[in-house]
């Protein structure tokens, strides 16, 4: 019996093309579901300094350390207000860790008139850096791969189909 299909017929190259394209998209999903294992993981167990146990102990403390650190990178001081809108929280949340964190050391606090504003200090600042080197070394040695043979396929497949 003779094999119908031909190494020009359309649909069975489409087929593969789609099948390429469906693994290389599982694949990729896999790895992202594997990073943010490894993130909550890590914040469940990284608690090996006082900052780290701080701001790894609820979802909105880990948020602000990062709002925090971002306010220094973008030369900012962040009001409560700002905080409250961009973190989808309440005001009263934010005091409490402004306070608790100003306490520590970890944010630096403006007070003018009625308006609190705060970005972090170089202790917090170093600490992000260091998580900001753990994810990347996570994220080169779980996602690099397969992102970029997701990427480089598409990129592939649209010049090759346009």
């Amino acid at each position: 019996m003779k094999d119908t299909k031909t190494c020009c017929d359309n649909s069975s190259v489409h087929n593969s093309v789609d099948d390429i394209h469906a693994h290389l998209l599982m694949d990729y999903r896999m790895k992202i579901l594997e990073i943010e294992m490894g993130v909550h993981q890590a914040r469940q167990t990284r608690m090996e300094n006082k900052v780290q146990r701080y701001f790894n102990s609820t979802p909105i403390r880990n948020a602000f350390a990062r709002w925090m650190t971002y306010g220094v990178y973008t030369n900012k001081f962040y009001t409560i207000s700002e905080i409250v809108k961009e973190m989808h929280s309440n005001r009263q949340t934010i005091s409490t860790m402004i306070s608790e964190c100003e306490a520590e050391g970890f944010i630096v606090v403006k007070r003018e008139g009625k308006t609190v504003s705060c970005q972090a200090t170089d202790l917090l600042v170093e600490k992000m850096q260091d998580y900001c080197e753990w994810r990347k070394e996570l994220t080169q040695s779980t996602i690099g791969t397969a992102y970029n043979n997701l990427v480089q396929f598409e990129k592939l497949m649209q010049k090759r189909f346009t």
